[in-house]
């Protein structure tokens, strides 16, 4: 398997960026000497793109007929190599060189039938602004039976647009050509999903660090958490903010109250294994605190609580989210080089060879980065390639991200597609 062809481009005019991307992407053919047709098209458009969505596809899908497949949506912003594009318009195209029968698209317009194809994982893109999302990234995974679903989600200020389209299902090219918007939609999740033929490893990076003790949550109903370690839990939690003057009160003000939990991020955690100051454990799920209840002492959070697991308050930081990141390229890269390693400590012939990327998708929360308003080298996506080497790269930013199945926030998910190491003639 060669290396997945990738380009992009950034242009106020979107078709002089929809041009300069094709030309990319037939130098790169060419130059890789790819005779097989790529069937697979992954394409992220700025938010100022978001209203000529149809049109993008369109023209790639008739400058790549051998394309049989689009997936991607309109984002906050592209990134692609090591460039964050932010406010400019752009776009980044890559093509996974995978068998048909591989994967397997699916989207609002056309729904997810599972028939003779199981998921092994999943890439899924949506809209943040859909009512429940949370909730259908859950039933999409109970109705896929698979747990590693990973991608991510955008609430733009224009209209959010997504696409996730078939030929078998369009009819050869999506009706999109004849201006019906085809396989383009607005709402609710799309994405394309990968058999375990699709070699991928995918890991999530925090954001944040622990600020506050740890606490069991050992009373909760639905998504309101009534106790902590036994107590009631806003007592529990206005201790460790403190802020116990507040409960204090014999009528407290409920707007003061709001004002100062609003903007209060709390972490669930089934293991428990914080470290005050450190990064936040790799299955850490963050959370906001959705209200608080002073008269009954409880906190509603944003998801669902799970009886028995531990919570902390934690915030954003910078040194923190930089130090998860070397973690999560550390944890690839061993995952990646093992078999050599192993195969060398017992002077053997290797029974099993190491694996090189292929192509990777980045998807990080808009807020670990202000959005440049110019193009330019972003850090995060340099350390990336500077730990897994020079290879194909794109993503966008999100509003939340998923991660096995779960919504995030202020995280960051990669997914890396695979190949056996192959020895040099």
């Amino acid at each position: 398997m060669p290396f997945f062809p990738c380009a992009h481009a950034g242009h106020p005019l979107w078709p002089h960026a929809v041009r300069q991307v094709v030309v990319q992407l037939g130098a790169q053919i060419s130059m890789q000497n790819l005779h097989a047709p790529a069937n697979l098209g992954l394409v992220y458009v700025s938010a100022s793109y978001a209203e000529h969505a149809s049109e993008i596809v369109a023209m790639l899908s008739k400058a790549l007929p051998q394309v049989q497949h689009w997936v991607g949506c309109a984002a906050h912003s592209v990134l692609a190599g090591d460039m964050d594009y932010g406010h400019t318009g752009a776009i980044a195209v890559m093509l996974p060189y995978l068998k048909t029968q591989d994967y397997q698209v699916f989207s609002g317009i056309a729904p997810w039938h599972q028939g003779a194809f199981t998921a092994h994982s999943a890439l899924v893109h949506g809209d943040a602004s859909s009512p429940g999302i949370g909730q259908q990234v859950h039933a999409l995974r109970q109705h896929m039976g698979c747990d590693a679903l990973v991608g991510g989600v955008c609430h733009l200020s224009h209209e959010h647009t997504q696409w996730s389209w078939g030929a078998r299902a369009a009819g050869g090219m999506p009706s999109s050509m004849g201006g019906s918007h085809g396989g383009i939609q607005m709402g609710g999740l799309s994405g394309v999903a990968f058999s375990a033929n699709v070699d991928c490893l995918t890991v999530g990076m925090q954001g944040c660090k622990p600020v506050g003790a740890t606490h069991t949550m050992t009373r909760v109903e639905g998504n309101t958490v009534l106790e902590l370690d036994g107590q009631p839990a806003l007592e529990v939690f206005f201790g460790d903010m403190n802020w116990g003057d507040v409960l204090a009160q014999q009528h407290p003000n409920i707007e003061a109250v709001w004002r100062k939990v609003q903007n209060t991020l709390l972490a669930t955690t089934p293991s428990g294994r914080y470290v005050h100051g450190a990064c936040l454990d790799s299955d850490a799920r963050v959370v906001r605190v959705a209200g608080v209840n002073p008269w009954r002492q409880t906190i509603v959070l944003e998801s669902t609580p799970v009886q028995g697991q531990v919570l902390t308050i934690c915030q954003p930081d910078a040194l923190a989210a930089r130090a998860d990141m070397r973690r999560a390229c550390a944890e690839l890269w061993e995952s990646l080089t093992a078999p050599v390693a192993h195969a060398s400590l017992d002077l053997e012939p290797a029974a099993a060879s190491g694996r090189s990327i292929c192509g990777a998708v980045y998807i990080r929360n808009q807020q670990r980065q202000l959005l440049p308003r110019s193009p330019r080298v972003d850090a995060e996506l340099q350390w990336i390639r500077h730990a897994l080497g020079p290879v194909p790269l794109l993503g966008f930013s999100s509003t939340h991200e998923i991660d096995t199945g779960e919504v995030q926030h202020l995280s960051a998910q990669l997914l890396v597609f695979t190949q056996p190491l192959q020895a040099l003639s």
